[in-house]
C-alpha cells in the first residue's frame, strides 16, 4: 500500500460520522477524569456527636444478660476522601456500631466499633483518620425482674367546700427489669399529682419513678418497666352541711306553732357529686303524729342519705324530741258513740257504752268541753258481710272547738249481726 492510499484511507475516515462520535466520547471521559481529579480532590473532615449504637443486644437478653454502663454514647471522628464523599457526612447518617453478640456473662469488656455510614457512601471511598476512642467499654450485669407497688401522693389543695379522697392508681403493681445491682435497690414505683384549687374529680396518666427503701429516686437507663406511666384518679367531692327535720302532722288541738322540736344531731355533713347536693337543702328523718302524745315523745331515726353520697359525720342515727307548750290536757268520759260504713243487710249493736277520751287544746276552750261535744264514730267498713263480735277502729271528735283534739288513738267493740 502507498503513502497516497493511506492519506486517502485517513482523510475519508476522519471525516466520517464514525470518527466524530468516538472523538466525542473520548474527549467527555478526557473531561471526566479532569474533574475528578483535579476539581474534586481528597479533602478531611472532622464530625463530632457520632452516636454510639448497641447492636445484638437481644443475645444479651436471651442470655439473662443487660448493659449497665457504656464509656461513651458519641464519638468524635475525623475523616479523609474526595469532596463529594465527605461532604454527604454528618453526625445524623453515620453512627459506631457494637456488637454484643460475643458476650456471654457479666462482666467488663473493652469493645471494638464499626463506622456505618449512609447507603449512597461506599465504606472503601472514605478513611478515618482519628478517633476520640479506639474502643467501647460496656459493663454487663445479670438481667433481673421483680414486681413493685405503685404508690402516689396528691400535692396541691381543693377548692373551698370539696374534698379529694385517696388516689386510686391502675395498675398498682408493675414488673421492672434490669441489672440486678440496680432492681435489687427498687423498692416500689412513685407517682406525683400537682393540681391546685380542683373542684372535680382528676383523671389523668401519671409518669412512674423508681424509689429505694429511703425514698430516694433509683435512675438508670438500662432499667425496663412493664409501664412508663400508671392511670390516676383522684375523687374531689363536694361537701356540705344539711340539716336534719322531721315533718309535723297537727293534731288533737296542736300544730307546728305550739310544739318544740330538737333534733341531736342537728345536722350531717355530706359528701357527694356537687349536682346532688346542690339540690339538696334538708333531710326529712320522717313524720310525727301530734295526736299520738300529750305532752312530749323522744323517737329515733335512721338518718337516710341520698345515693352517691357519703355521711362524713359518721351518725347514722337522730333523736328527736317534740314537745306540746301551751296547751293543756282533760279526760272526758262521753257515751256519745256511733257507727259508719255499715254493710247492707247486716244489724249492729255498740258493746262499748262509753268510753274514756284524752282530750287538748287551748285552755279556755278544753274548759268549755262537754262530755255530749265529744263524739266516736267506729268505722265498719273493715267487717264486710260478716257476724261476730269485733273491736274495730274510731274516731273521736269534738264537735264546736277547733282548738281541741283526742290524744291518741281509739277502738270500739260491736257486734255484728245477719
Amino acid at each position: 500500500m502507498t503513502i497516497k492510499t493511506i492519506k486517502e484511507k485517513l482523510s475519508k475516515a476522519f471525516s466520517s460520522r464514525a470518527f466524530y462520535i468516538v472523538f466525542s466520547l473520548l474527549a467527555s471521559f478526557a473531561i471526566w477524569l479532569y474533574v475528578a481529579y483535579a476539581e474534586n480532590p481528597d479533602v478531611t473532615a472532622g464530625i463530632s456527636g457520632i452516636r454510639v449504637e448497641l447492636r445484638n443486644s437481644d443475645y444479651l437478653t436471651d442470655r439473662g444478660l443487660v448493659v449497665t454502663y457504656v464509656s461513651a454514647d458519641t464519638l468524635s471522628l475525623r475523616f479523609v476522601g474526595k469532596r463529594n464523599v465527605v461532604s454527604i457526612l454528618s453526625k445524623e447518617n453515620i453512627t459506631a456500631s457494637v456488637d454484643l453478640s460475643e458476650i456471654k456473662r457479666a462482666g467488663t469488656y473493652s469493645l471494638p466499633y464499626t463506622v456505618r455510614y449512609p447507603i449512597n457512601v461506599a465504606e472503601s471511598s472514605v478513611s478515618v483518620t482519628a478517633r476520640s476512642a479506639d474502643t467501647i467499654l460496656v459493663v454487663v450485669d445479670n438481667l433481673v425482674k421483680k414486681d413493685i407497688p405503685v404508690r402516689g401522693v396528691y400535692d396541691g389543695g381543693v377548692a373551698q367546700g370539696y374534698r379529694a379522697e385517696p388516689m386510686e392508681i391502675s395498675p398498682s403493681v408493675i414488673t421492672v427489669s434490669g441489672p440486678q445491682a440496680v432492681i435489687s435497690r427498687v423498692a416500689y414505683g412513685w407517682v406525683k399529682v400537682l393540681r391546685e384549687n380542683i373542684s372535680k374529680t382528676v383523671e389523668e396518666s401519671v409518669p412512674v419513678l423508681l424509689m429505694d427503701e429511703n425514698g430516694e429516686e433509683v435512675k438508670s437507663d438500662f432499667v425496663t418497666l412493664s409501664q412508663n406511666t400508671v392511670e390516676v384518679i383522684i375523687p374531689v367531692f363536694m361537701v356540705k352541711d344539711v340539716p336534719l327535720t322531721v315533718n309535723i302532722t297537727p293534731g288533737a288541738g296542736a300544730d307546728e306553732r305550739n310544739t318544740v322540736v330538737t333534733i341531736t344531731p342537728s345536722y350531717v355533713t355530706l359528701s357527694g357529686d356537687a349536682e346532688t347536693l346542690n339540690a339538696l337543702n334538708k333531710i326529712v328523718l320522717g313524720t310525727i303524729d301530734l295526736k299520738s302524745f300529750a305532752q312530749s315523745i323522744t323517737q329515733s331515726f335512721t338518718i337516710a342519705i341520698p345515693n352517691n353520697t357519703q355521711n362524713l359525720t359518721g351518725t347514722t342515727e337522730a333523736t328527736v324530741t317534740v314537745s306540746v307548750e301551751g296547751l293543756e290536757t282533760r279526760r272526758v268520759t262521753t257515751t256519745n258513740i256511733q257507727m259508719t260504713n255499715q254493710t247492707e243487710g247486716y244489724h249492729y249493736a255498740i258493746v262499748t257504752l262509753s268510753l274514756d277520751v284524752l282530750l287538748r287544746g287551748v285552755p279556755d276552750e278544753l274548759e268549755a268541753v262537754e262530755p255530749d261535744n265529744v263524739r266516736v264514730v267506729a268505722d265498719l267498713s273493715a267487717l264486710g258481710a260478716t257476724v261476730g263480735t269485733y273491736t274495730v277502729p274510731a274516731k273521736v271528735y269534738v264537735d264546736g272547738k277547733e282548738n281541741v283534739g283526742a290524744v291518741g288513738s281509739y277502738t270500739v267493740t260491736v257486734i255484728a249481726m245477719s
